[in-house]
């Protein structure tokens, strides 16, 4: 029983160590390091033959500093800003032309399953070339708030180290499935989930190269299922909604009267009480387009309408 129980696990790691290697040798070639002034900042790689590379937005916001890119095939270039979309921290960059086409990655023709196996490439720490493992850990996309505004991202699970932003996850075959961007953390210690943009957004950007804006109210919130037990028992029986968080002091939010630690019930008429469902009808518009929330304050109390006029993330 011990001899059979030992081949199988030896299989077992065989395998794992067998696909781990598939994509690591693309990922050595078509990755790449970020510089801003200088200084190493974020991962990233080469996503098309004529030089096309992404990264995170996050990792360079600012279009006046120098950026360059760090290559353990082709050596140290500068890179340029074609595309932006703050929504999913994506960025986009171009090398030098040249004749000869760059080595790259290509993007996956499906987005990645739950469960699939995913290996992420990058530079966590100031290290080089290391290559982590990753399993998907939900079926399609949510969103997350982070650097002040919500972002569209795929759930991972992984530990993804300061460094490794902007790096490539690819499947068992080296193909690109999402980007690097954030994780889960509380007071700052790592949960092990991994937040990267998602597929669709990776792909959308690769084929069409500009910069997409999309729409926030400068405020974040959370479900009330969420918070501490004495918020909740001052609660009305029943009282169902989403709760402002992070809202910012000049913010459109704010502007329009909404408060820290109202409690959202109503968008454009219809009760709310999922995060989800509030960003998707929020994203379903563009900046300078309004939606109406109803909110009561704290105590689920005072109801009123509120008309907030999004702005485009910044």
């Amino acid at each position: 029983m011990k001899l059979i129980f030992s081949i199988a696990t030896a299989f077992l790691f065989s395998n794992t160590a067998l696909a781990a290697a598939a994509p690591h040798k693309k990922l050595q070639v078509a990755s790449v390091e970020i510089l801003l002034n200088g200084r190493l900042v974020g991962s990233g790689c080469v996503a098309s033959a004529s030089g096309q590379v992404i990264t995170a937005n996050h990792v360079a916001v600012n279009d006046k500093d120098k950026l360059e890119i760090l290559s353990p095939t082709f050596g140290r270039h500068p890179v340029t800003v074609l595309a932006r979309d703050r929504g999913h921290d994506l960025l986009l960059l171009a090398l030098p032309k040249r004749a000869e086409a760059y080595p790259h990655l290509v993007v996956a023709v499906a987005a990645p399953r739950v469960g699939e196996r995913v290996w992420l490439h990058g530079a966590p720490v100031f290290r080089h070339q290391v290559t982590l493992s990753g399993t998907i850990a939900r079926a399609g996309t949510t969103f997350e708030f982070y650097n002040g505004a919500f972002r569209e991202i795929q759930h991972i699970a992984a530990l993804a180290p300061m460094g490794t932003s902007g790096g490539p996850w690819v499947n068992t075959r080296g193909e690109l499935v999402g980007v690097q961007s954030a994780a889960m953390s509380i007071k700052d210690v790592p949960q092990g989930i991994a937040y990267a943009a998602p597929w669709a957004a990776v792909r959308a950007l690769l084929k069409n190269p500009r910069t997409v804006e999309s729409a926030t109210m400068n405020a974040a919130v959370e479900e009330i299922w969420g918070q501490a037990p004495g918020f909740i028992a001052k609660l009305p029986k029943g009282t169902r909604g989403l709760v402002a968080r992070h809202v910012q002091p000049k913010g459109t939010a704010a502007t329009a009267g909404l408060k820290e630690w109202d409690i959202i019930t109503a968008i454009n008429g219809k009760p709310i009480e999922r995060t989800d469902n509030l960003m998707h009808r929020i994203r379903a518009k563009r900046p300078g387009q309004s939606i109406k929330l109803r909110a009561t304050d704290r105590m689920g109390k005072n109801s009123r309408e509120i008309t907030i006029k999004l702005s485009p993330i910044r």
